[in-house]
């Protein structure tokens, strides 16, 4: 009797059942380090492929039953899931079903369902996740309807370097964006991107969720300053409008520090012990710090100065800074450690003093990069040159990659472009910075193993800022209207 497709499926699963109960049963003590290491890169990219055969199963399903009673199946026993992620799942398999080509018309019959094909395609080879599909999904959807079908011209360079224009359906330029651009990123930098598309095609997304605002909140607005413990507690009352931009920029600020999760997993921020709380008071020290202020402008914006701090502190006869003699008035006594990361960049200027404490001379450092120079290098490196960061050069510190403090110059070639995070994260030893052999900034993170040994990550190139540009570039071409026929 020849084989049916049931008896092939079971009998897949029944190989599958096996091989996992051998997984399960592996002796402990039988696998080294790599072992684990190695098992834990493959078996998270089969994960993958097996989310990809289950929408594939749900494909099959959805052509016997409506939508609605696949999604009552998986909210059921054994399977369990709350009804979002069900229909979540549910969605994800009409949009990447890569049987159907979607025509690019405007209520077509089959809607958007193979929409996301060359995404689940991706997901399909283990080399991205489900949670970056429920994201490409969500995103599609909440792209206006003209904007996301139709047919769009776009530019394609042949051969011979000629820039010609060919059209597509315009659900198969977000697809291909989507599968070059957000599947390989880590989880967290795709969805700042996808956030990104939705904000440039609909600028004005953000301001609607802004609704009721109390006509007597600004009144109410105020800001307090109270000593606890050795620790200044702040306490703001801020207006609803005033609360969607502090928020808004403070949480973007406090992302966890990216971790050395292997690639693939969806997994990320394990390295970053640091609680909310704590990230978000390091995010809003950053944001205060660098004078953070996003110009309204399309021009890419520079990196501003830092607010002016003004410390006390005693020099030595070569013009250094007397160890553990620095202060600043609003605070107090600053640690030797502090004065080095904080005088790395910024305007730190020390007030000289005699040994009396008698007040002889202002002095700036000369660490201080011109106007110009700034200019020259957030153009240069466009944002955060920390692998895997999404910064914009506006909220970035000029780092000495050779630390002024030990005969590092104050020029373009020993500047280099970095958030508060990842500033912190070098002068804690856990990020490294450098210049290429061609002159161009490269970075590497130090990367910790299951053994909890550190060890130093590939140097790259942080190539966010160019996903960006080709984030403008898709908004641009979505806003064009349909080639006439």
């Amino acid at each position: 009797m020849t084989p049916t497709v049931q008896d092939h499926a079971a009998d897949a699963l029944t190989r599958l059942t096996a091989a996992l109960d051998d997984l399960l049963t592996l002796p402990t003590g039988t696998l080294d380090r790599d072992d684990v290491e190695h098992l834990t890169r493959s078996l998270y990219a089969l994960g993958n492929r097996l989310d990809a055969a289950k929408l594939h199963v749900l494909r099959r399903a959805l052509e016997h039953a409506p939508e609605s009673s696949v999604v009552d199946l998986l909210a059921t026993s054994p399977v369990n899931l709350s009804r979002t992620l069900a229909r979540k799942d549910v969605t994800a398999a009409r949009h990447t079903d890569p049987h159907v080509h979607w025509d690019g018309r405007i209520g077509g019959l089959d809607g958007d369902r193979g929409s996301l094909a060359l995404m689940g395609g991706e997901l399909a080879a283990g080399n991205t996740t489900l949670a970056h599909v429920h994201g490409a999904v969500t995103a599609l959807q909440s792209i206006p309807t003209p904007l996301r079908r139709g047919t769009i011209a776009v530019k394609a360079r042949q051969e011979t370097g000629e820039i010609v224009w060919t059209t597509h359906n315009r659900s198969d330029v977000l697809d291909g964006f989507f599968t070059t651009s957000i599947a390989p990123q880590p989880l967290g930098t795709a969805a700042a991107l996808v956030e990104d598309v939705l904000t440039l095609v609909d600028p004005e997304r953000v301001d609607r969720h802004v609704r009721d605002l109390e006509p007597d909140s600004a009144s109410r607005r105020g800001l307090t300053f109270t000593r606890r413990h050795g620790m200044l507690r702040m306490t703001v009352d801020l207006d609803e409008a005033a609360a969607v931009v502090v928020r808004s920029a403070v949480e973007a600020a406090a992302k966890p520090l990216p971790s050395a999760a292997p690639e693939g997993t969806g997994l990320g921020g394990e390295d970053d012990t640091r609680s909310l709380g704590q990230r978000r008071h390091d995010g809003l020290v950053a944001l205060v710090t660098t004078g953070a202020h996003h110009p309204a402008s399309e021009v890419d914006p520079v990196v501003v100065h830092k607010a002016t701090v003004v410390l006390r502190a005693t020099l030595n006869a070569d013009g250094s800074v007397e160890s553990g003699t620095a202060t600043a008035d609003t605070h107090g006594p600053v640690t030797d450690a502090t004065l080095r990361a904080a005088s790395c960049d910024g305007d730190v200027t020390v007030a000289v003093m005699d040994r009396l404490g008698r007040p002889r001379s202002l002095h700036t450092l000369d660490r201080h990069a011109t106007d110009n120079q700034r200019l020259i290098v957030a153009e240069r490196d466009r944002g955060c040159i920390a692998p895997g960061c999404g910064a914009p050069a506006w909220a970035c510190h000029l780092h000495h990659v050779l630390h002024w403090a030990d005969g590092g110059p104050t020029s373009v070639d020993n500047l280099v472009l970095l958030c508060g995070r990842d500033h912190r994260a070098l002068h804690a030893g856990r990020l490294e910075a450098r210049f290429g052999e061609d002159g161009l900034p490269e970075a590497r993170r130090m990367q910790r193993d299951l053994g909890k040994l550190m060890t130093p990550g590939p140097w790259t190139r942080n190539d966010h800022p160019a996903l960006m540009e080709r984030t403008r570039e898709l908004v641009r071409a979505l806003e064009q209207p349909d080639p006439p026929d």
